[in-house]
This record gives structure tokens, C-alpha cells and sequence, in this order.
């Protein structure tokens, strides 16, 4: 029986291996996967991938165990994978979905369940519902791994070969002479990302490339302070680039030849700008409500506009999918675009920068310097600031002021918290999470002095709302 209400948050399931992520709930969610499939009237195939993380490949078998007891046929691939790679897979072999056992960036402590639908992106919270409320007290019987696998329900498959393939298919170059690093944070990128840049002749670092369970005793988050390894073997080996992955391979940072980190905030605009301007793949782009607005003045240049979204892939995948957009991404690392997967891809992503830096002859720092100069400079940042659960948090009681640090209040948005926008283009945005007692402060503007102190009026904002609140009771 599940310890505590299995839900699902922006990108699946995850909970603490310690604490009730274990093969019961891990059964018992895979049980509502298949009760939903069935209800679908989908039984041509799941793909069920796995993370590095300890346990995930016996997660995967349990997953595996119970899809096949109902007679869904389960193809495990023969290592670890990323979930880009698992989207992808469904969408190449025309399956009815796929499930990713990862805890993505989390600590190594986590673990999660990702659901993946026919199409190749992220669940939609509909389907995620669904699912939820098919969930049971206990985990439906099954018969065992090996039985199935002699029947031919349980099968291994490797979709590298095909994934590796379309990754050099969608990109305008077929070779590069640039030297890039290349760090997967000990996860699931490892013995892929390489492979994909060797395909196409550039010489690679590699910077903490085994798998370890426990990524050398950090989450393999790819932000700045996780990623010295990185920078330093960028500037000591003299490569061009520098790449690094989160966990599952979704996410991407990057580290230009001078030592510059660039985030998702500097990477979106500008391989959106290079899609327009090299690749003639002019259309809309969209953003999270908490991604940096750089790329609005690229758009605005080539005549387009943003489709701004709530926080989570998913609504970004549903704008590639029908075609609204040819570029999407997401402050914490992910994108992805056109003739791709509808699912966010750091290798992918990586590559087109890489294309980007080599269709230009220019080094990524020159990039990246000239498209501040031509679209702006903006500084972002965030807070996380942890409540007391005593407290409500409605941010709807905020006051709106007039102004903000003498700048004036223009418009307000709320499609995922409460976004305060500001003339000259600064914002601030408070937004709760979805699992946690905790509220992320962000904020946007055209220097480091001005966002720290969005930042902190955005916290006294917050604070103030906090104690006019009444109290939980009970």
C-alpha cells in the first residue's frame, strides 16, 4: 500500500528511494499505466528506458513485469538511456508510449516514473489524470519476468543506432572540426553524447563520462556550480566548446572558449536567432512564463511573435507538435525544435549549437557577444525560497504596486503564478511549486545590480502577502 498520494508533477512521479520509492509503487503505477493504455485500446508496445541511478534497471523489469502480465508487449533497451532517446523511440518504432524510470537532475536519493505517450513528448496533464485516477491500493499480480520473456512480451531493443542517425540527418552540417568537451555528469549521456559527436568527426573531452549511481556525490544538475570539472578542462584542454547533461540527458548547459556558462536563458535566443538566420526555418517561438524574454526582441526582428507557456515541456511539446512554433525551451535547461522530437534534448541541442558555431566560423563567445549587442543584454536570476507549511500561500493576495524600484508596473500575467512586468522589460515572477512547500522567485532585467534587487522586492512582496494570510489550521 503507497505510503503517502502518488501524484504526478510538470514531468512524472518522483519521490525519495528512502522513503516510498520502491518496487510496490513502482508496480502500482505501472498498473494504471497499463489500465490506461488498455482503456486507449493501445497494445502495440511500450518502451520502458532506465537511468543509471541504482535500481533503475529493476525498476524497469518490475515496470516491464506488469505491462507484459496484461499483455502489452515491453522492449527494454540493453543499458542505460536518456529519456530523449526513449521519446525517440517511441515515435521511430510507432509504439503506444514509453516509460522513463528517472529522477532526472534530482540527488541520487531519487528516483521517478515518466510516462510518455504515443507522440513522443511529454504526458499532458489530461493524460497524467487519467492515469492517476487509476491508480490502486495494491499492485495487480503478474507473472514472472522470465515466463514472459519466453512468450516474447518482454524483448531487449536498442534504438542508438536509429537515434544516433536522425541526430546527424536534422543537422546542415556533416563534419566539424571544432574540439568540444563533453560532460555527462556520470549520467545516462555517457556513451552517447560521444558517439554522436564522433559521428561527426569533432574531437571530444570527456569530463566525468562513467555512469555512477551517485554521480560523484552530486545532483547531476547542469548549473554552474556543479560544473568546475567542466570549465576547467575547457580552458586547460583549449576546446572551443563545453557541454554538460543533466541526469537523463534532457537538460544542457554549455561553457564558451573564454570560460562563459551559458544557460538555457542565453542558448534558446540564440539558436533560435541561428535557425532564422542560417537555416531559414523563420516561424514563432515559445517560452516558459519563467524564461528569459531575450528571445522576444529576436522574434520581434524577424517578425514573429512568442507563445509564452505555464512551467513544464509539455506545453512547449504541444506547440512543436501542431507546429505553432519551430523552437521551444524552458529556463532550466530544456529545448528542443522542428524536425525533431517533441520532447527537450540537450544532445540534440548541443549539436545545434555546435552547427551554429561552425556554420558562423565564429567562436560561441563571439556568438554570444554579438547577439547582445544586436537583441540586448538581460540578466536573470531565481530564488527559492522556502515557506513555513503553517502558511497559506495564495499569491493572488498580492498587492500589485504602481511601481517597482521606480520603474512602472505595465501589465501582470498569471497563466503559472504571478508575473509583475515592468517598463524597459524587467519582471519579476513568483510562482509556487507544484510539489513543495516552496516559492520560486524570478526576475528579469538589464543589469546584475537591478535583478538582485527585483529579486528582494519580490521576496518583501512575498513575505508581506505571507503575513497578512491567515494560518492552516489543523
Amino acid at each position: 500500500m503507497p505510503r503517502k498520494k502518488i501524484s504526478f508533477g510538470t514531468d512524472g512521479w518522483r519521490s525519495r528511494t528512502d522513503v516510498d520509492f520502491n518496487d510496490i509503487n513502482v508496480r502500482i503505477v505501472s498498473g494504471a499505466i497499463a489500465q490506461y493504455l488498455l482503456l486507449s485500446g493501445r497494445n502495440k508496445g511500450i518502451f520502458i528506458g532506465y537511468d543509471g541511478r541504482e535500481g533503475s534497471r529493476s525498476f524497469a523489469m518490475a515496470c516491464a513485469e506488469v505491462l507484459s502480465s496484461y499483455d502489452i508487449p515491453s522492449f527494454l533497451p540493453p543499458r542505460p538511456v536518456t529519456t530523449p532517446l526513449a521519446a525517440f523511440a517511441t515515435i521511430h518504432f510507432s509504439l503506444d508510449g514509453a516509460v522513463m524510470i528517472t529522477a532526472s537532475h534530482n540527488p541520487p536519493v531519487y528516483n521517478g516514473i515518466k510516462f510518455i505517450p504515443e507522440y513522443g513528448g511529454p504526458a499532458s496533464t489530461d493524460i497524467t489524470s487519467k492515469i492517476e485516477s487509476l491508480l490502486t491500493e495494491s499492485p495487480p499480480k503478474c507473472r514472472e519476468y522470465e515466463h514472459l520473456e519466453r512468450e516474447g512480451l518482454i524483448s531487449t531493443l536498442d534504438p542508438m543506432p536509429e537515434y544516433l542517425l536522425h541526430l546527424k540527418s536534422i543537422l546542415s552540417i556533416k563534419t566539424s572540426n571544432l574540439k568540444v568537451a563533453l560532460d555527462p555528469m556520470h549520467g545516462s549521456t555517457s556513451g552517447i553524447a560521444d558517439r554522436a559527436f564522433k559521428e561527426l568527426g569533432v574531437e571530444t573531452v570527456i569530463v566525468r563520462g562513467n555512469i555512477d549511481p551517485n554521480f560523484g556525490g552530486i545532483s547531476p544538475d547542469p548549473v554552474p556550480q556543479n560544473l568546475e570539472p567542466l570549465l576547467a578542462k575547457v580552458l586547460s584542454e583549449k576546446c572551443q566548446i563545453g557541454f554538460a547533461f543533466d541526469g537523463d540527458g534532457d537538460r544542457l548547459a554549455a561553457v564558451t572558449d573564454q570560460g562563459t556558462f551559458l544557460m538555457a536563458n542565453q542558448i534558446l535566443p540564440l539558436l533560435y536567432a541561428h535557425i532564422c538566420e542560417r537555416r531559414s526555418m523563420i516561424g514563432d517561438a515559445a517560452r516558459t512564463v519563467a524564461t528569459s524574454h531575450l528571445i522576444d526582441s529576436v522574434a520581434k526582428r524577424f517578425g514573429r511573435r512568442v507563445i509564452e507557456t505555464p512551467v513544464g515541456f509539455k506545453y512547449i511539446s504541444s506547440l512543436l507538435r501542431d507546429g505553432s512554433v519551430v523552437i521551444g525551451g524552458e529556463e532550466s535547461g530544456g529545448i528542443s525544435f522542428a524536425s525533431h522530437i517533441p520532447e527537450k534534448d540537450g544532445i540534440a541541442s548541443a549539436l545545434l549549437l555546435l552547427e551554429s558555431a561552425e556554420s558562423s566560423g565564429v567562436p560561441l563567445q563571439t556568438l554570444i557577444n554579438e547577439m547582445y549587442r544586436e537583441y540586448g543584454y538581460l540578466e536573470s536570476r531565481r530564488l527559492d525560497l522556502v515557506i513555513d507549511p503553517a502558511h497559506e500561500i495564495r499569491l493572488e493576495d498580492v498587492e500589485i504596486p504602481e511601481a517597482i524600484l521606480g520603474k512602472r508596473v505595465i501589465g501582470t500575467n498569471r497563466i503559472d503564478g504571478l508575473k509583475i512586468l515592468l517598463e524597459e522589460g524587467s519582471w519579476i515572477l513568483l510562482r509556487k511549486s507544484g510539489t513543495e512547500n516552496v516559492v520560486r522567485i524570478y526576475a528579469e532585467a538589464k543589469n546584475r545590480y537591478d535583478v538582485q534587487l527585483l529579486i528582494d522586492f519580490g521576496k518583501a512582496l512575498l513575505m508581506k502577502s505571507l503575513s497578512a494570510s491567515p494560518k492552516r489550521i489543523g
